[in-house]
C-alpha cells in the first residue's frame, strides 16, 4: 500500500447494510460481530469501499454512527467563480453552462489564468490603450496565435462570443435565422425554375456556386436542426396528450383532450390513431451534415507537414467547447468553470453534518460534525524488544535502530502498543475483540492481552499536571517494562495504550526434510498483515432533552443516559518478510 506503517482504517457499515442506517445501532453491530460471518474482512473486495481514515469522515448525533462519503447527501448552497469570486445566481448557471461570464478565463495549454492585456505592451497588464487580448503569464500564449482580439478590456466573454477564430465576427441567432429562410426562399425559387427547363437546359452553376459556400459550423448545424425539428413538432396533429410526440400541452386542443379523459368516465372510448412518425432532416438547412472527406485529408496532410507536435492532447480537447478540434491555431481560451460550496446531511435523518458559511471569501464552517471529535482515535506502534534497554542512550552511544515495519519474521512473536485517545468529555469503557487469526492465506495468530479497560475525559490539560504530581495506583501499571495480560501498559489523560501480541504467519507452507511444496505463487499484498479490531463503548453522557421528548429542559439538567456504539477498524502492522 502506498501509506506507511502502521495506519489505521474506519470501516462504515453502509457497504454490506441491509436494513436502515437509521435503525441499525450499536446492539444490532454487536449481534452480527457474534456471528462467525459477521467478522470484518479486510481482505473481501467489498472493503475498499468501506475502510477510510478517521480524518475523512463525519459523524452523526442523531444516528450515533460514522457517516462515510457514500453515507452523506449533498446540497449545493451557491456557485461562485474560484477566480474573481463574483457569486453566480443559481437561475443562470444551467443557461451560462456553468462557466463564468466575467473576464475569467483559462491556459488552453497549461489550464493557468489568463490576463487581460493591450497588445501595444502585452508585458503590461495594466495597460489601457487597445486592442486588447488574452494572454498567459506562464506558457505566454496568448489570443494572438488564433487572430482574437478585443475592443475593450472588459465584457470579454460577450466579445469573444462574437469572434471566431482569425477575427472574423459570428452572426447571431438571428442572422442565422434569417439567412436559413432566405436560402430556404432560394432554393424554393431554384426547384420551380428547373420544373420549367428541360434536362438539357439545366444549368449547374447553381450547384457550383452552393459548392463553393465555406462547410457549416456545428453553431449553424445545430441551429438549422433546432428549427427543423421545432417545424415538425409543430406541424403533427396531437392524437394522444401524453404521447413523446405530443409536446405542446399548452394548446386549447391538448388541455381539451386531458380534460375529456377525467370529465365523462361512462363515455365510449375512441380509437386513437398512432402519431405520424417525424421524419429526418433531408438538406443542409434542415441540419442534415454530410461527412467531407477534405477536412480528414488536410489533417492528415498538416500531420505529415507538421508532425504529430502540432495536434492536441485528449486533455485539450475535452476542455475544449468543441472537441473535435485538431490543430493548436484552433485553439480559443477557456472559461473558468464555477466552483460550489455545499452542505452534508445524514442520508439516513437528514441531519446537517456539514455546512459552510455561506460568504465566498470565508473558509469557516457553521456546522461540521467530525468522527475524530467523536469517536476515539486508534494508533499502532512497536514495541521495544525486552533487551533493549529502558534508560536512552547517552550522546556517545549508538542510536537504536527504528523497528522496519516492512520486515516481520515469521513465527517470532512481536508486540505492539495499541492507543486509544478519547475525545470525549467522558470517561468510556472500551471492549476490543479480534479474530485469533488473520484472514487470507497467510494466517497470523493475534492476541489482545488486555482487551477490556477505561480511558479517562478529555478534560484540561492542567488536571493531567496536577495528577501527575500526585502519586496514583492505577496510573501506568506496567511502567516497569514487564508484559502482563489483562493489565494496561499505560495511560494519561484520555488515552490509554495496551499490548497486542502478534505472530506472523508464513509465507509457504512448512515441509519436512526431502519434502517439496506444490504450493501456489502467492498473490499481491499476500505478505501485508492487517488486523481487524471490534471496538465497542460503554459511556455515560447527559440526557439530551429533545431525545426524552421533555419540554422542559431544566427538569433534565444533570440527568445521565448510558450510550453504547460499536465499529469495526483494520490496523495496518506491517509486512511479512520472506524466509
Amino acid at each position: 500500500m502506498a501509506q506507511s506503517f502502521p495506519y489505521t482504517y474506519y470501516a462504515c457499515d453502509c457497504y454490506d447494510n441491509t436494513t436502515a442506517a437509521s435503525a441499525k445501532r450499536a446492539s444490532q453491530i454487536l449481534a452480527d460481530a457474534d456471528d462467525e460471518d459477521g467478522t470484518f474482512d479486510p481482505r473481501s473486495p467489498r472493503a475498499n469501499y468501506a475502510l477510510y481514515p478517521l480524518e475523512h469522515l463525519l459523524y452523526c448525533d442523531d444516528c450515533q454512527q460514522i457517516r462515510c462519503p457514500r453515507c452523506v447527501i449533498e446540497e449545493t448552497l451557491n456557485w461562485y467563480c474560484p477566480s474573481c469570486l463574483f457569486e453566480v445566481p443559481s437561475s443562470v448557471v444551467k443557461s451560462d453552462g456553468n462557466r463564468c461570464t466575467r473576464n475569467c478565463f483559462n491556459c488552453p495549454v497549461c489550464i493557468a489564468p489568463l490576463t487581460v492585456n493591450s497588445l501595444e505592451n502585452p508585458d503590461a497588464p495594466s495597460a489601457t490603450g487597445g486592442p486588447f487580448i488574452l494572454a498567459c503569464p506562464y506558457c505566454h500564449w496568448s489570443t494572438v496565435e488564433t487572430g482574437i482580439e478585443f475592443d475593450k478590456h472588459t465584457g470579454v466573454h460577450g466579445q469573444l462570443a462574437r469572434i471566431a477564430n482569425g477575427g472574423t465576427p459570428l452572426p447571431t441567432q438571428k442572422e442565422r435565422d434569417k439567412d436559413r429562410e432566405r436560402r430556404k426562399e432560394l432554393d424554393a425559387r431554384q426547384r420551380d425554375s428547373r420544373h420549367l427547363l428541360s434536362p438539357s437546359e439545366d444549368s449547374p452553376t447553381t450547384t457550383d456556386r452552393d459548392g463553393a459556400r465555406p462547410p457549416p459550423t456545428r453553431d449553424d448545424v445545430f441551429a438549422n436542426l433546432s428549427a427543423f425539428y421545432k417545424t415538425q413538432i409543430e406541424a403533427q396533429t396531437p392524437t394522444n396528450p401524453f404521447s413523446a410526440h405530443d409536446l405542446n400541452f399548452s394548446s386549447p386542443s391538448a388541455y381539451s383532450r386531458i380534460m375529456n379523459l377525467y370529465s365523462s368516465t361512462g363515455a365510449k372510448k375512441q380509437k386513437r390513431g398512432k402519431p405520424t412518425p417525424m421524419r429526418e432532416a433531408a438538406s443542409e438547412l434542415e441540419g442534415l451534415l454530410v461527412h467531407d472527406t477534405a477536412s480528414d485529408n488536410a489533417a492528415i496532410e498538416r500531420i505529415k507537414r507538421d508532425g504529430w507536435s502540432s495536434t492536441l492532447s485528449q486533455a485539450q480537447k475535452l476542455a475544449q467547447a468543441d472537441p473535435h478540434v485538431r490543430s493548436e491555431d484552433a485553439l480559443r481560451p477557456i472559461a473558468t468553470l464555477l466552483c460550489t460550496k455545499r452542505s452534508k446531511r445524514c442520508r439516513s435523518c437528514r441531519h446537517i453534518l456539514s455546512k459552510p458559511e455561506s460568504k465566498i471569501t470565508s473558509t469557516r464552517y457553521k456546522i461540521k460534525v467530525l468522527a475524530l471529535s467523536n469517536i476515539p482515535r486508534l494508533s499502532l506502534r512497536a514495541l521495544p524488544s525486552a533487551a533493549t534497554p529502558a534508560v536512552p542512550p547517552t550522546p556517545g552511544s549508538p542510536a537504536l535502530a527504528p523497528f522496519n515495519y516492512n520486515n516481520l519474521r515469521s513465527g517470532i512473536p512481536t508486540h505492539f502498543l495499541l492507543q486509544l485517545s478519547n475525545p470525549l468529555f467522558d470517561t468510556i469503557r472500551v471492549t476490543l475483540a479480534t479474530p485469533s487469526t488473520t484472514s487470507g492465506r497467510v494466517q497470523t495468530r493475534v492476541t489482545i492481552l488486555c482487551p477490556q479497560f477505561e480511558v479517562g475525559a478529555n478534560t484540561d490539560m492542567w488536571d493531567d499536571a496536577l495528577s501527575s504530581s500526585v502519586p496514583s495506583a492505577g496510573r501506568g501499571s506496567a511502567a516497569d517494562g514487564h508484559i502482563e495480560a489483562g493489565k494496561v501498559w499505560d495511560r494519561g489523560r484520555n488515552w490509554t495504550s495496551v499490548v497486542i501480541e502478534v505472530v506472523p504467519g508464513f509465507l509457504k507452507p512448512v515441509v519436512g526434510f526431502g519434502q517439496t511444496s506444490d504450493a501456489d505463487e502467492l498473490d499481491e499484498d499476500d505478505d501485508l498483515l492487517e488486523i481487524p479490531i471490534f471496538v465497542r463503548l460503554e459511556f455515560e453522557t447527559e440526557a439530551n432533552a429533545e431525545d426524552k421528548g421533555l419540554g422542559d429542559s431544566r427538569g433534565s439538567k444533570g440527568e445521565k443516559e448510558r450510550r453504547e456504539e460499536a465499529f469495526w477498524t483494520v490496523v495496518g502492522a506491517g509486512r511479512i518478510a520472506a524466509m
